[in-house]
């Protein structure tokens, strides 16, 4: 089978779920959205030549937390939110794995644009966070520190590759922090597309990481 086919449909699923979400069609959104992390997983299988449980992981948790998103009220936000936390989880230890001794100057340098992030957008946040402070701070935690491993991983290799990976989680970094301001600051029309673009994105170029990192 051509290896090409997998990201070519999941190029096609990122596409119907930004038209559904464009023309605000539920039904189609509800085909699509399920589809981004399975045909993306499916990219990743064919073309890998070994197994990595935790990317998959990662991917897996992606998907529930899709999943559950596509439900309303406050309960679907809270599990899609901790699926995705649990996700973030898994690549945080496969990054992690991967840093040998990073020294601290490296670690302290790789913090501050993730740290000036966090301290920017929860000071935005903050006072209309309401019951959903602490999981929202939770999440942020858990997404700088992803941030900051990616980062300090590129500081000790400084590849190519590696910069694949840094793109990627900042990229899902801004997906989730545009999301964090359609909920909780100021809705926009743009912004279910912004969120949408760059999490397939993101995802993509964390995918992508792990195939390169093989070679």
């Amino acid at each position: 089978m051509n290896k090409k086919i997998p990201l070519l449909l999941f190029i096609i699923v990122c596409i119907l779920d930004l038209i559904g979400i464009y023309l605000e069609q539920s039904i189609l959104i509800s085909i699509a959205k399920p589809l981004l992390m399975i045909t993306l997983f499916w990219y990743y299988a064919v073309n890998a030549k070994r197994v990595n449980k935790l990317l998959i992981t990662g991917l897996f948790f992606s998907f529930l937390g899709d999943v559950l998103l596509l439900g309303t009220g406050d309960l679907y936000f809270i599990l899609g939110l901790l699926f995705f936390l649990i996700a973030h989880v898994f690549y945080i230890i496969m990054v992690v794995k991967l840093l040998k001794s990073t020294k601290l100057s490296q670690v302290l340098i790789a913090s501050i644009p993730y740290l000036f992030i966090f301290y920017f957008l929860l000071s935005i946040l903050y006072s209309g966070l309401g019951d959903m402070k602490i999981p929202v701070i939770v999440y942020a935690i858990t997404i700088t520190v992803l941030g900051i491993s990616s980062l300090s991983l590129f500081l000790q290799n400084k590849t190519k590759t590696h910069l694949v990976l840094v793109f990627g989680v900042l990229i899902f970094i801004i997906s989730d922090s545009v999301l964090a301001l359609n909920m909780f600051y100021k809705e926009q029309a743009i912004y279910p597309l912004l969120i949408i673009s760059t999490y397939v994105i993101a995802q993509y170029l964390i995918c992508r990481f792990v195939l390169l990192n093989e070679k």
